[in-house]
């Protein structure tokens, strides 16, 4: 049986990651299951029991391995015929080099006959001419590249051959998401504002309390360290009303549907309000915000910008902008991709079982 490692940030309370996971889980595990492999994912802390049965649950045996400084130069690699990145952001160091350095030496590993595949992937930002060449070349040994996004479609050209690069999406759009409910959903007269520390902070204190009375605020974290600065933005910003609730991610999937508007500083937080078919605008000046909030057609704002936008200014530019057959034409093609994606790893695996039993079958010859 072949084995394969998940690569990603996973186990750290991030919900985007951890949606990417279940999403890919739950779509490719007929074809993963097909081709006999056997998956560890890797994790930023040891799950727990719960965590490990519901993984377990989409994808029996599965296995974790832990994220360590050392895993790039660890010989446990050597048992793993195939590398698979379900998607995110882990190629870009904002967050630091080093970041960036760990990923690029794991994918280096898988060279030749042991396969890297980098799926549903977004690049950036990368500064500095060094880091961006290097992780170039690396992409350029991957046995497939799809991004999910032009932008990171169009940065990789050049480096990874057109005949293992593909224009793929977010891996959410591989599945059905319960934030997508069937039939008609009730109408709720609500701001939903996704935030998380440090971007813009002052801004959208001041957006957060414009909010009509007419209508109820629900502010939603999507990753554990963003709970605690929710509570103290509760605290210090005048409110009009009461009708305020601060959410995690599972009631914020649940209550997504229906809602008035979205302001998301998180890049999941849009993909969940175009799948849920609610507007959006995006906040911040990351590259996957803008190009995301680009290509559905809806506004977004840098920081600098957004220091006088009332709720109600937001509103009516997301409504001005909002097409519901626009977003659900989107959201068909996304998904669309994915299944094309689907059967270009299922080619892959299946040549790779190939070459894996000439391999053998030479071996045995040899040594009769």
């Amino acid at each position: 049986m072949a084995r394969a490692l998940i690569l990603g940030y996973f186990g750290a309370r991030n919900w985007g990651d951890e949606l990417i996971l279940r999403s890919f889980l739950r779509a490719y595990r007929d074809i993963l299951s097909r081709a006999g492999l056997k998956l560890a994912v890797t994790m930023k802390q040891q799950p727990d029991k719960a965590y490990t049965h519901e993984l377990q649950d989409l994808y029996p045996g599965l296995s974790f391995v832990p994220i360590s400084p050392f895993l790039p130069i660890s010989p446990a690699l050597n048992a793993y015929r195939y590398l698979i990145c379900p998607g995110g952001s882990l190629l870009q160091n904002a967050t630091s080099d080093r970041s960036l350095q760990f990923y690029l030496s794991v994918i280096s590993r898988f060279t030749g006959s042991r396969k890297a595949m980098l799926l549903n992937q977004g690049i950036g930002p990368i500064t500095g001419e060094k880091m961006a060449s290097a992780t170039r070349r690396t992409l350029g040994k991957a046995a497939l590249f799809t991004a999910r996004d032009n932008e990171t479609l169009e940065w990789v050209r050049g480096s990874v051959p057109d005949d293992k690069l593909f224009l793929a999406s977010d891996a959410v759009f591989a599945c059905d998401q319960d934030f997508a409910p069937k039939g008609d959903v009730r109408q709720r007269r609500v701001f939903v504002f996704v935030l998380r520390e440090g971007v813009a902070e002052e801004a959208m204190e001041f957006t957060i309390g414009s909010v009509p009375r007419t209508h109820e605020v629900n502010l939603v974290g999507l990753q554990s360290a963003d709970m605690h600065f929710l509570r103290e933005v509760r605290v210090r910003t005048p409110f009009p009303h009461d009708r305020v609730e601060i959410l995690g991610p599972t009631d914020f999937s649940r209550r997504l549907a229906g809602s008035t508007l979205v302001i998301s500083e998180r890049y999941h937080g849009l993909i969940a309000s175009l799948i849920a078919g609610v507007p959006f605008v995006g906040i911040g000046d990351d590259p996957k915000i803008l190009s995301f909030c680009k290509e559905a057609g809806m506004p977004s704002f840098v920081r600098d910008a957004l220091h006088e936008a009332t709720a109600s200014d937001l509103l009516e530019r997301a409504q001005a902008a909002f097409d519901a057959s626009r977003f659900a034409a989107l959201a068909t093609e996304f998904r669309s991709r994915q299944a094309a994606q689907k059967k270009m790893i299922t080619a892959l695996l299946a040549d790779g079982q190939a070459g894996a039993d000439t391999r053998k079958s030479t071996n045995t010859g040899a040594n009769p």
